[in-house]
């Protein structure tokens, strides 16, 4: 005999606000990220998608008086991730068949969130995605669902892509040059905690709605960057 099952009320969503924003968008006029606040030997070694994470991460860790506030884990995604440093691997190999340590551990995928956690004394940890063209709605995702499940009241979420080096232009299935963008969002369920300017502002709702739209866009810094205008669009 059928028995018809109801299925329960879904739970009404989570409202999650934007606590801080930081982005750098590259320019004619400001092409490098100013990570001048990093000590030079550190600095140094910095990749140009490390030091613009490094940049969006740190602004987003401070209030408006520039004090820390508390470590907040991330949620780091990308397309490309540390692509001119792993070309420079791919070289070393080939030109001379072995790869310096040092070299290789800031070609990995999560070098440049890891410099930002190391900078910033952060030890609560962090993931890294990446899920090619869509990275930043998997990434994003992925840190919304944590606020929306797992016992925290604050998240950031970092998305950045450096451009892809000319020898890859051929293979790399995007326009080239492609965006280049870092974004910071420190997220939080506490409206107290809000920045007033996007008080009005449900991430969780309006990440919903990008989502229908997120084929419209070629890379994932694009789709970064239409989210990115679309915020802006609603700030106060």
């Amino acid at each position: 005999m059928f028995q018809d099952f109801n299925m329960p009320d879904k739970k009404s969503r989570q409202k999650i606000y934007i606590q801080r924003l930081s982005r750098f968008i590259p320019t004619e006029t400001q092409s490098k990220p100013d990570v001048s606040f990093v000590p030079m030997l550190t600095r140094r070694r910095l990749s140009y998608l490390s030091r613009m994470v490094v940049l969006v991460s740190d602004q987003v860790s401070r209030d408006n008086d520039g004090n820390r506030l508390n470590a907040s884990k991330v949620t780091f995604a990308s397309q490309f991730g540390e692509i001119t440093q792993q070309l420079k691997i791919s070289q070393a190999l080939i030109e001379t068949g072995n790869v310096s340590p040092a070299h290789f551990s800031l070609s990995v995928f999560n070098a440049s969130v890891a410099n930002a956690s190391i900078l910033e004394s952060n030890t609560a940890g962090y993931a890294a995605t990446a899920s090619g063209k869509d990275s930043f709605v998997s990434g994003l995702a992925d840190c919304l669902a944590a606020l929306e499940n797992e016992e925290c009241d604050t998240r950031t979420f970092i998305f950045a892509d450096e451009p892809i080096p000319e020898t890859y232009a051929p293979i790399a299935g995007v326009p080239y040059p492609n965006a280049v963008c870092a974004i910071a969002l420190r997220l939080t369920t506490e409206v107290s905690k809000a920045d007033a300017a996007f008080k009005n502002v449900d991430v969780a709702n309006l990440f919903e709605q990008f989502k229908t739209r997120q084929d419209h866009y070629d890379t994932a810094a694009e789709q970064a960057l239409a989210f990115l205008r679309e915020l802006d669009s609603q700030k106060e």
